[in-house]
């Protein structure tokens, strides 16, 4: 991959040479003894001339970093350790354990001693710019970003890029590399993701003689199986995180829902697919044969309703199966049940360079482990979460995770049913205003069109 940009003088070309080797050299990449490419290959991709390309060389050598062979060539010399790279790596906190995070960091720091990551907890805020102070107060270098808030760092890819350009891995998953490219550039390596899927307790379906749910089921087929699974006091057929922002839009994409804005710029919302959708879904939660009357405030909570049994379907992510490893009962997953049509959100986790960052050789070097084959099957072993490199997710072999899902493979008979947020056709930021205007509604304290009204004014 060339490395120069299309607009820039000799000097600059040059200079990006002489850094560009510094540190790949510094960070690891470049190891002691290996040759660098010849003066020629320099002179192609940098698009520089000979006597450009051996000024540079000698930098380097006055500096100490690399030396000539006669004849033969120029090779990385060895460098005192006090050419360290810290790298900071802005990380949501829940994935630390959840992909075994130290431990891959750990392995990393043993394959490149000069480069010493350092973990920091970051949160995204709901607007750009509030972003990019954000980064720069922390000093971010690399960080773990959402499908979500990549989009409210990239926008409509039409201004100029927060995040550094990637070369794309031929061995991940084509849709997930998609979502984090724009206008051509991908932006964000893919690293984890999972789709929305039905979680149930085994024990519970066995006890009544009930089948267990498959593709074919829809969420009418949730009810009724859910009706029998109650008992009216301490166990209930079906709970979720009404306001997680991948839970209760599913039943607007289910419901084929698009957000569309009229001639004023403005969204829409008095569609019927709309309130169908939301009709259902609060239709869903206030059935109180089927879903308790439980205030959750996170996945976590429902996570930990299922353990002690008290509820016997939950929808989940795969992330979420990481809390079930102790489960004293026997469970497994399936398709999430369906209204219209079969569908379901997919959330996915990329790795990212801040382009701001003075380390973004280490950087990029430290996203490339991430994504090897190496770690991803690290992950698919020894974790329930799905690799974006599609060999290793795919993998079969002796389990060492106890109480996996015997379908934990699940995730590639439902692949046509993936879809990204953005099918809805509104920005990530929007969801929030409407969840906080939904929240009157589902409270039963304000009607639907007087929530759709509000919701309008807020979105426009």
């Amino acid at each position: 991959m060339n490395v120069y940009e299309a607009k820039t003088t000799p000097k600059a070309r040059l200079l990006k040479m002489v850094t560009t080797l510094r540190e790949e050299i510094v960070a690891g990449k470049r190891r002691e003894g290996e040759f660098i490419p010849s003066e020629l290959n320099l002179c192609e991709q940098f698009r520089l001339s000979r006597s450009s390309v051996r000024k540079g060389l000698e930098t380097l050598v006055a500096d100490g970093y690399i030396e000539k062979v006669e004849r033969i060539g120029t090779k990385v010399k060895k460098r005192p350790q006090s050419d360290t790279v810290n790298l900071i790596f802005g990380i949501y906190s829940s994935l630390l354990n959840e992909v075994n995070l130290q431990e891959l960091i750990d392995v990393f720091h043993g394959k490149y001693p000069n480069i010493r990551i350092q973990m920091v907890d970051h949160y995204f805020p709901n607007n750009r710019p509030a972003i990019i102070s954000h980064t720069q107060t922390k000093g971010i270098d690399v960080m773990i970003v959402n499908a979500y808030h990549f989009e409210t760092i990239e926008g409509n890819g039409q201004e100029e890029h927060l995040l550094e350009p990637l070369e794309a891995n031929a061995g991940i998953y084509p849709f997930l590399t998609e979502h984090f490219t724009k206008n051509g550039t991908l932006l964000a390596q893919p690293f984890i993701y999972s789709p929305v899927i039905l979680c149930y307790n085994k024990d519970h379906f066995r006890e009544l003689g009930l089948s267990e749910p498959d593709s074919s089921w829809t969420w009418e087929d949730v009810r009724t199986a859910g009706k029998r699974l109650s008992n009216g006091n301490d166990r209930y057929g079906l709970y979720f995180h009404v306001l997680s922002d991948n839970r209760w839009p599913l039943f607007l994409l289910q419901n084929g829902v698009t957000f569309q804005k009229n001639g004023q710029g403005k969204y829409q919302l008095d569609d019927p697919k709309i309130r169908e959708g939301l009709q259902y879904c609060m239709d869903l939660m206030n059935d109180r044969d089927l879903f308790p009357a439980y205030l959750s405030e996170s996945n976590v909570d429902v996570e930990a309703l299922f353990l002690k049994q008290k509820v016997s379907m939950i929808v989940v992510t795969y992330n979420s199966l990481n809390a079930l490893r102790d489960a004293p009962f026997a469970y497994d997953i399936a398709p999430l049940p369906y209204y219209r049509e079969p569908k379901t959100l997919l959330s996915l986790i990329g790795l990212a360079v801040n382009r701001q960052s003075k380390q973004q050789v280490a950087a990029k070097l430290f996203i490339d482990f991430l994504v090897s084959h190496e770690s991803q099957l690290s992950i698919r072993k020894n974790t329930m979460n799905i690799p974006a490199l599609k060999i290793a997710a795919e993998w079969n072999g002796d389990e060492t995770v106890g109480n996996r899902p015997s379908r934990f493979h699940l995730f590639r008979e439902i692949m046509p049913t993936f879809r990204f947020f953005t099918e809805l056709n509104v920005p990530f930021t929007s969801f929030s205003l409407m969840r906080d205007e939904l929240k009157f509604y589902w409270a039963r304290l304000d009607d639907l069109d007087t929530v759709l009204q509000r919701m309008e004014d807020k979105l426009s």
